[in-house]
């Protein structure tokens, strides 16, 4: 089996290399750096030169809920790009709102790309919350604004990459899924209250897991 596994940062990847480095498969690792644009553009340089039957994007994210507390791991199954559309008087408007992009438009469903999970890879992830997430190019950490993505996405997440990769590998036709630990809660800006080791830590555990019942 060949997997892909990508993450933001040098050390989100760290956390996959160690998780996977006994597995039996096929396994291409690759920092797709930080933002949608260069993960978009790194993404699809590695589905066009290679093929894959599965790809997992890995990292941490900010969680809007207190459901998902700092440590623990989620599976987006939904995203938002957050931040995409105009800014009014009343609000952010998004792109469909606008009527620039219809919401059905491909890869889009009902205005959210869905994730891909193929049945026979969806019994690895049953552990891991599914979440809504939003991804934005610049992270939350001021009141109003926080209040106000979500109230418009109800997000359980938020990140800077994960609409990207989404959008890369339902264009691409290729089956994809996606962990993300929590290091922090969306809040007004304090990263005092981070704990990204933590998140590194329990990322690499639910990465064993995953590519460890992988058949």
């Amino acid at each position: 089996m060949k997997l892909l596994i990508t993450a933001a940062t040098g050390n989100e990847l760290l956390a996959a290399q160690k998780a996977a480095a006994t597995s039996a498969h096929a396994v291409t690792f690759s920092v797709t750096g930080i933002g949608m644009v260069s993960t978009a553009y790194h993404t699809t340089k590695l589905l066009l030169a290679g093929s894959y039957d599965l790809a997992i994007n890995v990292g941490i994210a900010g969680s809007f809920s207190g459901q998902f507390p700092v440590g623990s791991v989620v599976c987006p199954v939904k995203e938002y790009f957050g931040d995409s559309g105009v800014q009014t008087p009343a609000g952010f408007s998004s792109l469909f709102d606008e009527q620039l992009l219809h919401e059905n438009t491909f890869p889009f469903v009902d205005g959210a790309l869905k994730a891909d999970i193929p049945p026979a890879f969806a019994g690895l992830f049953k552990e891991y919350p599914p979440v809504t997430g939003i991804t934005l190019q610049m992270a939350s950490g001021a009141q109003q604004r926080i209040d106000e993505l979500q109230q418009r996405f109800h997000p359980g997440i938020e990140t800077m990459e994960s609409a990207a990769f989404f959008y890369v590998c339902l264009s691409q036709k290729v089956p994809f899924a996606a962990l993300r630990a929590i290091s922090n809660k969306v809040e007004i800006r304090n990263k005092a209250a981070w704990n990204i080791p933590l998140a590194l830590q329990n990322l690499e555990t639910a990465i064993r897991r995953v590519v460890g019942s992988l058949q």
